[in-house]
C-alpha cells in the first residue's frame, strides 16, 4: 500500500533530519567525524556540525538509537504504523530529544493511539514548556482521559500565550464526560471569562459546557454575551438557533436565522440550518431555502441529495428523480442515488427499473437495505427461490457481509412462514459464523416462535457467555422464561440487569412489568407498564397494561388503552386475542 501523502512528507522531512541528507550536509561541513557515532550525531543535529548554535541542547545519539529511528521511519513508510510507533515511543523515552518526542507524538495521533498519544504529548510538554504545540496536544489528550485539572493547566498557559485552541478542544472532548465531572471544569471556565471577557473562542466554548451540563437558558446567555463582541460569527449565530429550538421556542429560532439571512445572505451553513429548522412544519419552506443553496452552490452533491430527498418529501416525483440522476454520475453519491431510484421505481411498480437500481447499489450504508428491498420485492411477484438465489449471489461476491445477507434471508423465509427452512438456513450461517451474536439471537427468536424454548435458551445463554452484559440477549432470555416457565425470580434478575444495562429502554421496561405481574406485585407492574407505553404505543405493550388493568378492576380504562391500538389497526392480533383470553369484549 502507498503511503498516504499527508504521511509522506513529514516522514521524508523526518529522514532529513535524521540523515541530515548526507549529500548536502558534505557540502557545508567543513570537519570530518572521528568515529560512527559522531557521524550519526552530526547526522542528527546538522546545525551542531555546520558550527551553529543548536534550538536544543546537543547529545549524542548512540547507534541502536539511531537504527531504531530509522526502522521507525521505514516501517512508517510502509504504512507499518504500529511498529514506527513503538520505535519512535521507546526512543522518546530513552532518549527525551525534542524532535524524537514531536515526532513519536505525531505517529501515535495518525495511529489513533489516545493511550500513547497522551504519553507522548504530556512529555513532549515537559521537554517543551513554551512550545504551544506540545501544551494543546497535552491537553487534549488529557481532557479526554478525563483528567480535567491537568488539562486545564496546558490549556490556561496556551491561552495566555494567546492560543485558544485548546481552551475549545477540552470543552468539546468534555461532551464524553458526567455531568459531574464537568461541574468543576464548567467553574474554571467562568472563571476564565471574567479574565478574558473579549475571548470570543472561550464564550463559545463556556456556551458549549453550560449546554452539555443541560443548562440551556445559561449557555444562551453565554451566546448574546459573544455576538455582542462578533454580531456575525456563523458558528455563535447557528448554536443560538440550536439553542431556541431546544428551548421549544422553535418560531423565535426559524425568525432569527431569518433576520440574520438578511444580513448575511451568502452563508451557507446558516441557510442549510434555516431550511433543517422549516423542514420540521413547512417542507416547502425548506424545499425553497434549499434550492437557493442549490443554485448557489451546484457542485455541492451532499447539498443536492437533501434537495432531492426533500423533493421526495413533497412528492416532487420527477425533480427528484432528476436529481437522484444527475448523483449516479458522482462517486460519493452514486449507490445511495440508486438506492432512492429503486424505492421510486417500486411505488411506480417499474420492474425493471426496480431490478437496475438497486442491482447497482454495490457499496456503502445502502447495500444491505438495498438486498432487503430487492429480495422482498421478487418474492412478492412469487420468486421466492429467485430472491434466495440473487442472497445467495450477494453471499459469494460479498464475503463480508455473509452474516447479515444469510440473516436477510431468513427473516425473507419466516415472513413467507417458512420456519423450518428460515431456522435451518440460521444453522447453516452459525455453522460459518459460529461467534456471531446477531446469528445467534436470530435463531434464538426463530425457535421460540416454533414453540421450541430449550434452543431459545440455549442460544441467548451462548451469546451472554461471549458477552455478559448484552442487554438485549438478557432481556430477550428474562422475557422467554416469563412468558414460558414458571422461572420468575430468575426471569426478573436478568430483566433488572438489562433494565441497568439499557435504563429506560421500553421493551426492557415492558418486560420487568409483565414478570411483576406474573409474581403478583400489579400496583409496581403498572408503573413500569404505563411508562413503557408512554415511550412506546406498541401493541404488545398495551396488551399487558390492558391486562393487568382488566385483572386489577380497572376495566374501562383497559378498553381505552385496547382501544387506541385497535383505532390504529382493527386486526391487531395481539390485543384482539388478548381480550378474547379474558372474556372483556
Amino acid at each position: 500500500m502507498k503511503t498516504p501523502g499527508h504521511l509522506l512528507l513529514p516522514l521524508l522531512l523526518t529522514c532529513q533530519i535524521l540523515t541530515g541528507c548526507a549529500h548536502q550536509i558534505s557540502e557545508k561541513v567543513e570537519h570530518q567525524a572521528s568515529t560512527p557515532e559522531q557521524a550519526i550525531d552530526d547526522a542528527t543535529h546538522p546545525q551542531v556540525a555546520a558550527g551553529q548554535k543548536p534550538d536544543t541542547p546537543h547529545r549524542q545519539f548512540p547507534t541502536e538509537t539511531f537504527y531504531d529511528l530509522l526502522v521507525g521511519e521505514l516501517a512508517g513508510m510502509r504504512n507499518h504504523l504500529d511498529i514506527a510507533l513503538d520505535r519512535y515511543t521507546t526512543q522518546a523515552r530513552v532518549t527525551r530529544d525534542p524532535a524524537v518526542v514531536a515526532r513519536a507524538t505525531s505517529i501515535a495521533a495518525y495511529a489513533e493511539d489516545r493511550s500513547a498519544l497522551l504519553e507522548m504529548a504530556v512529555l513532549w510538554s515537559e521537554i517543551e514548556p513554551q512550545n504551544l504545540d506540545a501544551r494543546s496536544l497535552a491537553a487534549l489528550s488529557l481532557a479526554r482521559s478525563g483528567q480535567l485539572s491537568e488539562a486545564m493547566t496546558h490549556a490556561v498557559y496556551s491561552l495566555r500565550k494567546g492560543d485558544d485552541e485548546s481552551i475549545m478542544s477540552i470543552a468539546v472532548a468534555a461532551s464524553a464526560l458526567s455531568i459531574e465531572q464537568r461541574t468543576p471544569l464548567l467553574a474554571e471556565y467562568t472563571t476564565l471569562v471574567e479574565e478574558f471577557p473579549d475571548s470570543q473562542t472561550l464564550l463559545l466554548a463556556s456556551a458549549m459546557l453550560f449546554s452539555q451540563q443541560e443548562d440551556l437558558q445559561q449557555a444562551l446567555n453565554t451566546i448574546d454575551r459573544l455576538l455582542v463582541l462578533a454580531p456575525e460569527q456563523e458558528n455563535a449565530l447557528m448554536f443560538k438557533a440550536q439553542l431556541l429550538h431546544q428551548l421549544d421556542r422553535k418560531k423565535e429560532a426559524i425568525a432569527f436565522l431569518a433576520s440574520s439571512l438578511k444580513i448575511l445572505p451568502d452563508r451557507m451553513k446558516l441557510r442549510l440550518q434555516y431550511a433543517r429548522l422549516l423542514s420540521e412544519d413547512d417542507l416547502e419552506g425548506a424545499h425553497a431555502q434549499l434550492r437557493l443553496l442549490a443554485d448557489e452552490h451546484p457542485r455541492d452533491t451532499e447539498l443536492l441529495f437533501t434537495l432531492a430527498m426533500v423533493s421526495r418529501g413533497l412528492n416532487k416525483t420527477e425533480e427528484a428523480r432528476h436529481l437522484f440522476t444527475d448523483l449516479t454520475r458522482h462517486p460519493g453519491t452514486a449507490a445511495a442515488a440508486h438506492f432512492e431510484l429503486g424505492r421510486i421505481a417500486e411505488e411506480a411498480e417499474d420492474i425493471n427499473a426496480v431490478l437496475f437500481h438497486y442491482g447497482q447499489v454495490r457499496n456503502g450504508t445502502k447495500f444491505l437495505p438495498a438486498a432487503v428491498r430487492l429480495s422482498a420485492f421478487i418474492a412478492k411477484y412469487d420468486e421466492l427461490n429467485s430472491a434466495r438465489l440473487y442472497l445467495h449471489e450477494l453471499r459469494l461476491n460479498h464475503p463480508q457481509h455473509s452474516a447479515p445477507l444469510f440473516q436477510i434471508e431468513a427473516e425473507l423465509l419466516a415472513d413467507q412462514d417458512m420456519l423450518d427452512d428460515a431456522r435451518s438456513l440460521m444453522n447453516e450461517a452459525i455453522d460459518e459464523h459460529p461467534d456471531n451474536i446477531t446469528l445467534l439471537y436470530n435463531r434464538s427468536m426463530l425457535s421460540e416462535q416454533q414453540s421450541d424454548f430449550a434452543s431459545s435458551e440455549r442460544d441467548l445463554r451462548a451469546i451472554l457467555a461471549r458477552d455478559a452484559d448484552n442487554a438485549t440477549a438478557l432481556n430477550a432470555l428474562g422475557y422467554t422464561l416469563t412468558v414460558n416457565t414458571d422461572r420468575y425470580e430468575e426471569a426478573y434478575q436478568l430483566i433488572n440487569r438489562a433494565l441497568e444495562l439499557n435504563p429506560g429502554d421500553p421493551a426492557t421496561t415492558d418486560s420487568l412489568g409483565w414478570v411483576l405481574y406474573q409474581m403478583g406485585n400489579h400496583e409496581e407492574a403498572l408503573v413500569h407498564l404505563r411508562k413503557a407505553l408512554k415511550k412506546l404505543p406498541d401493541p404488545e405493550i398495551a396488551a399487558h397494561l390492558g391486562e393487568v388493568l382488566w385483572v386489577t378492576g380497572d376495566r374501562e380504562e383497559a378498553r381505552t388503552v385496547w382501544q387506541t391500538i385497535l383505532d390504529k389497526d382493527p386486526d391487531n392480533t395481539i390485543v384482539l386475542e388478548t381480550i378474547e383470553r379474558l372474556k372483556a369484549d
